[in-house]
């Protein structure tokens, strides 16, 4: 009763509102109710606006839009100022439950919503209204628009259409001709923010945040290495997004991107000035919505909810009821907020605090709120680069293949939807050039369905096309090139390499030509190919009701001749690798065996299943199998050769797996290391991301992107955003 009493104040004010606005709408109400959709084409059509510029007494600092239910039964659209004055109506519908998302203009002189999930129906503030409406051949195979958002000035409109039945999604770019242009194809694309008239955001279900063309086929320029969600433009015109574990939510309407063990992060629209920002007090499938006053704006999950971070704890008031969607106005002093089928106003503290609401209007169903964008996107200017080799690069990030020159400017060589999405299946090792860069080996899944847990060895040319190894019905994932390019050395699975069958069976090495041909078989779980021959990780034997191998050994195959260089016993049994016990040994795992291209020195990864010892990389000597020296670490990975010399770098991670930002934070250090004497030569914060052709550069790749630094020493040279591991090949 008592807060019956505390909103009559408001009830009566609205009252007075809405008397004021129906004066208002008899006398300057230009609505122009919804028409009926056009036909469509094979792509999405519309149906032509006016061409005439969109006139308003509307205020230029904020402004509301939203459907209510009137006592004749129409269902209309209003727009208003946002206090709720000079409000009217623009549009209506005959089917108000088939109304959804709702959304203002950048410029806040059009409102668009989809009407059934298949017609995007723009409305000026004139009342001009138009309908883009999906393709017959798109609804009857379930796709639905689940999301737009207008460029800039409003000419264009960029659509996430979503299939109900699998979730794919890719956007669709409405221009005002009336057509729609599919952008992307990679099956996993949601747009965000518009940068300018020619890109907008796009965060991927792989964990990609990229600026894509609003002209072209997947025309992507990824921004970030992390993996990262929710991109969005804050009112510094930085973009912010939330870096950590990616996971989607896949629902009948609409797909999430989430992040948990996630920071805050901001970069510029060029991927530079990349820097953390805060650290969220949940860590659990968090999305990222705006900026707040002094801080951030978040939902965890699902949950409806509206949640804030910033440097103190800051709640959202509940007088009114749950807040779900909130925006601030440019001079952060009140926010506007949606709460179920109210509108509120929540004034702001200088310290970012929202003490409690006010009640604006109720009884509304989607509603949304425009305030100006106060800053231009943020951007860099261009800087002269400073001296890096010229060079061509591949990498794996985000489900997709991708190549990049010296400019540093990625592109999509190979997408994860022609491919059952391999590389977000699988741990999938670096793809790698040819030996002499003209093309790029991988794998992929052998098909869909059941195939699709199969791999296959997939060679790719710089222009795009791919050779599908299909003669190997699976293999592992790792694969090797022959010194001379013409040969490939995969292991042969009698299953899919994630099936625990795997364990218990022999192996062979197959070897297969580039065009696909059989070719010589010998025993083997591993391989790699140098100079002199193929250093092949024998079977050894199964223990029996364990997940084990003893006596395995290391081979080196030169044709049809085999030398055993060394055996996993002696290297577990050496003093240096501090577990010689024969308990310890019997539960020895080894993996990842690497090579130097002459062959002189290889590595292998040690691990002991139950066991708290450390696992650690043996260096060793091809000539006798002598250990050069054991390296100890929480986690060792990323290791290649240099091409020149006896060198190996590698990425040694000490720390658990904490929060980024926070003490147990993991830390990567790329390392590079002689194999023969053991001299660490050069340790730098971030991954070993890899080797110039010529082997005098090697490349670390950190949070700010990918960087080039010179053997002899020097400063870290930027040379991409984009801050993975790479493999690289002359220009």
């Amino acid at each position: 009763m008592r807060q019956l009493r505390g909103l009559l104040p408001y009830a009566l004010v609205s009252a007075l509102v809405v008397v004021a606005s129906v004066v208002a709408i008899v006398v300057s109400t230009t609505s122009t109710p919804a028409g009926p959709a056009v036909a469509a084409s094979a792509s999405p059509t519309a149906a032509a606006s006016a061409s005439r510029q969109a006139v308003t007494d509307l205020s230029a600092t904020g402004r509301l839009a939203y459907w209510r239910a009137e006592p004749n039964g129409d269902h209309q659209l209003w727009i208003a100022n946002a206090d709720n004055s000079r409000r009217r109506s623009v549009a209506k519908t005959d089917t108000p439950n088939a109304i959804s998302k709702t959304r203002w203009s950048v410029d806040g002189n059009q409102i668009a919503y989809v009407e059934g999930g298949i017609r995007l129906v723009v409305v000026r503030v004139d009342g001009a209204t138009t309908s883009y409406t999906l393709a017959p051949e798109l609804r009857s195979d379930s796709y639905r628009i689940v999301d737009h958002r207008f460029s800039p000035s409003g000419a264009r409109i960029a659509a996430t259409v979503q299939r109900q039945t699998g979730s794919q999604s890719d956007i669709y770019v409405a221009a005002p001709n009336g057509t729609w242009t599919r952008i992307t194809t990679v099956e996993d694309a949601i747009a965000a923010d518009w940068l300018d008239e020619d890109e907008l955001l796009v965060q991927t279900t792989g964990g990609v945040i990229s600026a894509v063309r609003a002209t072209g086929t997947n025309q992507f320029r990824p921004l970030t290495g992390l993996q990262a969600s929710s991109p969005v433009v804050g009112s510094d015109g930085r973009i912010y997004f939330l870096a950590g574990r990616v996971t989607q939510f896949a629902g009948a309407s609409e797909t999430f991107v989430f992040a948990a063990a996630a920071n805050v992060w901001s970069m510029t629209a060029d991927g530079t000035d990349v820097r953390r920002e805060l650290t969220p007090p949940d860590q659990d499938s968090l999305r990222l919505d705006g900026t707040w006053s002094t801080g951030f704006l978040y939902h965890r999950g699902t949950n409806p909810a509206q949640l804030v971070i910033g440097s103190i704890p800051i709640l959202l008031p509940s007088n009114a009821g749950l807040i779900e969607r909130i925006a601030v106005s440019p001079d952060k002093r009140y926010a506007i907020g949606f709460a179920g089928p109210t509108v509120v106003r929540v004034d702001i503290s200088p310290t970012g605090l929202a003490p409690s609401a006010v009640l604006l209007l109720g009884s509304i169903d989607s509603g949304d709120v425009w305030f100006p964008r106060a800053a231009p996107i943020a951007r860099v200017a261009a800087t002269p680069r400073a001296d890096a080799p010229a060079v061509r690069y591949v990498f794996a990030l985000g489900g997709n293949v991708w190549t990049m020159g010296p400019d540093g400017v990625a592109s999509v060589l190979r997408t994860g939807a022609t491919n059952a999405q391999t590389q977000r299946r699988f741990t999938i090792p670096l793809p790698q050039w040819s030996p002499v860069g003209d093309r790029v080996l991988t794998v992929e899944s052998l098909g869909t369905g059941a195939s699709g847990q199969q791999l296959i060895p997939v060679t790719i040319d710089r222009a795009g096309k791919v050779t599908r190894l299909t003669a190997l019905s699976s293999v592992a994932p790792a694969v090797s090139w022959s010194p001379d390019g013409s040969l490939i050395a995969a292991v042969a699975l009698p299953a899919s390499p994630l099936d625990p069958s795997i364990l218990q069976s022999e192996l062979n090495v197959r070897v297969v030509t580039a065009d696909g041909a059989l070719g010589q078989t010998l025993p083997g779980r591993e391989v790699v190919w140098t100079k002199p021959g193929m250093f092949v990780l024998t079977n050894g034997t199964i223990r029996a009701n364990d997940r084990a191998r003893d006596e395995q050994a290391i081979e080196l195959w030169t044709g049809t001749q085999k030398r055993t260089v060394t055996t996993v016993a002696r290297i577990v049994g050496d003093p240096r690798a501090l577990v010689g016990s024969a308990a310890i040994r019997g539960i020895t795992s080894v993996s990842g065996i690497t090579a130097a291209p002459d062959g002189a020195f290889m590595t292998l990864r040690v691990a002991f299943f139950g066991s708290t010892a450390n696992p650690f990389l043996a260096v060793l000597r091809a000539s006798d199998g002598a250990a050069t020296q054991y390296v100890f670490g929480d986690r060792i990975g990323d290791e290649a050769w240099s091409p020149a010399r006896p060198l190996i770098g590698y990425t040694l991670i000490s720390g658990g797996q904490g929060i980024p930002g926070t003490p147990t934070e993991p830390k990567p250090v790329a390392t590079i290391r002689d194999a023969g004497s053991g001299t660490v030569l050069a340790e730098v914060d971030g991954r070993f991301a890899g080797w110039s052709p010529d082997g005098a550069w090697f490349y670390v790749a950190t949070s700010g992107g990918l960087y080039a630094r010179p053997l002899a020493g020097g400063a870290l040279v930027r040379v991409s955003g984009v801050g993975v591991p790479v493999s690289i090949t002359k220009p």
